[in-house]
């Protein structure tokens, strides 16, 4: 965890801590999250939840099911499956666990929202509905990042989060390329939405 830091007011972060907020690591030596991320997707007295942001996975989309299903054979399937859209790891717990965070004025029944039009989750009917989906508006990630009760309220107080508020559905639509950069890069881009 890194040391105090004078500069870092601890309170005025955790005042933004909520749903919605991201999370910027601060040179962490957990290679989890070093250089990491996170949007906060569920906070309270039971813990927290969250996705990293900026943790491509490099395996293709075909590659992450072990058995795909029946229809991937069928005449414009197989594209799907190897579209160009990325998968990403949220995080360390369960990583064979597929987590969907949609941009929609429409979502699926069961999501919760993050964000105004960003939802978690849901109650899909197939695979097939997931990646029939547009793109461009969806992220599929593989794990999540969890924090039981009081743990990410102590990590933030001494220094290993910074708490960031920005319009999070116009970052989710936004190109990838700023993500893949450093932390300093994502702070410039962070700050300009």
């Amino acid at each position: 965890m890194p040391g105090k830091d004078p500069g870092f007011d601890a309170e005025e972060h955790l005042a933004r801590l909520k749903p919605g907020a991201l999370l910027l690591s601060r040179d962490l030596s957990d290679p989890n999250f070093n250089e990491t991320v996170l949007l906060v997707c569920g906070h309270g007295p039971e813990g927290s939840y969250g996705l990293v942001l900026n943790r491509p996975s490099h395996m293709p989309m075909s590659e992450v099911f072990d058995q795909p299903p029946a229809w991937v054979g069928s005449e414009g399937m197989r594209d799907v499956l190897t579209r160009k859209q990325r998968v990403f790891i949220g995080g360390p717990v369960q990583p064979e666990a597929l987590q969907i965070l949609q941009v929609t004025a429409a979502p699926v029944p069961g999501s919760h929202a993050v964000y105004p039009q960003v939802y978690l989750g849901g109650y899909w009917n197939d695979l097939k509905d997931v990646l029939d989906t547009d793109p461009n508006a969806m992220r599929l990630f593989l794990g999540y990042s969890g924090w039981g009760p009081e743990q990410l309220l102590e990590e933030i107080r001494l220094g290993a989060w910074e708490v960031w508020e920005v319009d999070v559905k116009k970052l989710l639509l936004a190109p990838e390329e700023p993500w893949l950069g450093g932390i300093a890069r994502i702070k410039g881009f962070l700050s300009t939405l």
